[in-house]
């Protein structure tokens, strides 16, 4: 009987790489966590690092801004106008309150003390600027009527007071009406 046998130098056993070898004159091994020249750096441990969640503020501001505009678009198209309408009608109002703040303070002082005359004494007296002051201009039409001209974003404004009531602001300068039942420019309230 012819028995076969294997030895490590035939081609039928696996053959490692060239880049593996073990040094016969090595000496003794340095203890751990030291540095040798051939050996690379120990490291610590790594700490498990916390996940920060950024953009989940972002995310979720975003959520509710959109889900906010689609609830005004909603509720501005169920107005009159629709949503254009509402836009204009807050431009308005800003323009309004722009208006107001702008005026001129010696007007809306004129016109208090005017009202608080006439709601002490019943009429309207003629007064001089030391009393409404010096950039106004006063049209005393009678006891029951005054017109007071001031400036107001830029322009100037003629309001009239009748018979205790504030008719409001008419734009440029205009006279004592000619009829007190019906005051154009001014609409009786």
């Amino acid at each position: 009987m012819n028995s076969v046998t294997f030895c490590a130098d035939t081609s039928s056993v696996y053959h490692g790489t060239d880049s593996y070898f073990v040094r016969l004159n090595a000496g003794p091994t340095p203890p751990p966590g030291s540095r040798t020249d051939d050996t690379p750096p120990a490291r610590a441990p790594r700490r498990p690092r916390r996940r920060r969640y950024r953009g989940r503020g972002k995310r979720t501001f975003l959520v509710i801004l959109l889900v906010g505009l689609g609830a005004w678009t909603y509720w501005a198209m169920q107005r009159p106008g629709g949503v254009s309408g509402t836009i204009n009608g807050f431009i308005d109002h800003l323009r309004g309150d722009v208006a107001k703040v702008s005026a001129d303070p010696d007007l809306t002082r004129a016109v208090n003390t005017f009202k608080q005359q006439y709601a002490t004494n019943g009429a309207y007296s003629q007064m001089g600027e030391d009393q409404v002051g010096i950039a106004v201009t006063v049209n005393w039409c009678s006891s029951q009527a005054v017109v007071v001209q001031g400036t107001v974003e830029g322009g100037t404004v003629s309001r009239l007071l009748l018979a205790g009531k504030d008719l409001g602001n008419v734009q440029g300068n205009q006279g004592c009406p000619a009829n007190y039942n019906n005051p154009a420019p001014w609409k009786l309230k």
